[in-house]
């Protein structure tokens, strides 16, 4: 009987302990899902907030955009002296930012080479009205830009382009041509005579440099070079029979000593109002040994501009 009697209370404590460790593990089942939940929650709540973060930001940026678009309420370039023996000419930058302050500092930036910038500082010269002055060369094309700095906010901002306008401040010289006729022998050498023709024009009324629709020709010369050394000089007078541009007359008659495999040159020179330079070719040739003189055509209606 007492076996038995502990038999029984032995499979009764078995019975008690599966139960337990059966409960044990439902409430360790249970805890993990809620723990789950909490984690899912936690995760997503942490997605929205990063999401709000992100569209925080891109708020951010499209409104520091659009303020730094509204930055600048005009500009302007004004074009001064040109120096043409140093190739350089004086720009001011006046730029009117929308919003002023008197901790408002201005700084005009542009790029003088490839990924190089330079920059010159703005002068305040109203309550809102700053002034930059610049000595670039006018061969070159600049991206103009400002760098407007107030308290602790610096916004960066293109103006306009500067293009090369050095085609723009020449003269359009078309070329020179001798009306005439020349002769040459081994034995009387080289003569020229005729009319040495130039047509030249003024530079277009719209060109925005001030002052340069008005550049006129300083002075005009026919020159005969025999191997590069100037023979003579010959002033042309403009024709006022020309109309739609200006035409520049002289009369040649002219002998040379001129001897087989020398070069001769008619060139016209002429000289502006900037210090721009121009050459052209009216005539040019070398003598051979059969005592012809053979044209060389290749500079023809080329013409050489130097500052």
């Amino acid at each position: 009987m007492k076996k038995n009697k502990y038999r029984w209370l032995l499979f009764g404590v078995i019975i008690l302990l599966l139960m337990s460790m059966n409960g044990i593990l439902i409430y360790s089942i249970l805890q993990l899902q809620g723990t789950v939940k909490k984690m899912n929650k936690t995760i997503g709540n942490n997605q929205s907030n990063l999401e709000s973060q992100i569209a925080n930001i891109s708020d951010t940026f499209e409104k520091t955009l659009i303020e730094q678009n509204r930055a600048i309420s005009s500009f302007e370039f004004i074009y001064g002296d040109l120096n043409a023996k140093t190739g350089k000419i004086e720009v001011t930058v006046r730029v009117i930012p929308k919003e002023s302050q008197q901790s408002t500092s201005l700084i005009v930036t542009y790029e003088e080479t490839e990924g190089k910038y330079s920059t010159a500082p703005a002068t305040r010269k109203g309550e809102n009205l700053y002034e930059a002055q610049l000595k670039i060369p006018y061969n070159k094309d600049y991206h103009i830009g400002v760098l407007i700095k107030e308290n602790n906010k610096t916004i960066q901002e293109y103006l306009d382009w500067i293009y090369n306008i050095e085609s723009q401040l020449q003269l359009q010289v078309t070329g020179a041509y001798l009306d005439g006729d020349y002769n040459y022998s081994a034995d009387s050498g080289l003569k020229v005579s005729g009319t040495v023709h130039l047509d030249v024009y003024n530079p277009s009324d719209s060109n925005p440099i001030t002052g340069v629709e008005d550049n006129y020709i300083r002075s005009v010369n026919a020159h005969l070079y025999v191997d590069g050394e100037e023979i003579a000089v010959i002033p042309m007078e403009q024709d006022e029979n020309t109309t739609g541009g200006n035409e520049y007359v002289c009369e040649v008659d002219q002998k040379l000593e001129f001897f087989e495999g020398q070069q001769f040159q008619l060139a016209v020179e002429i000289e502006d109002s900037l210090g721009f330079q121009y050459k052209t070719y009216a005539l040019q040739g070398v003598a051979d040994p059969t005592g012809e003189f053979n044209i060389d055509s290749y500079n023809y209606g080329y013409v050489e501009i130097n500052p």
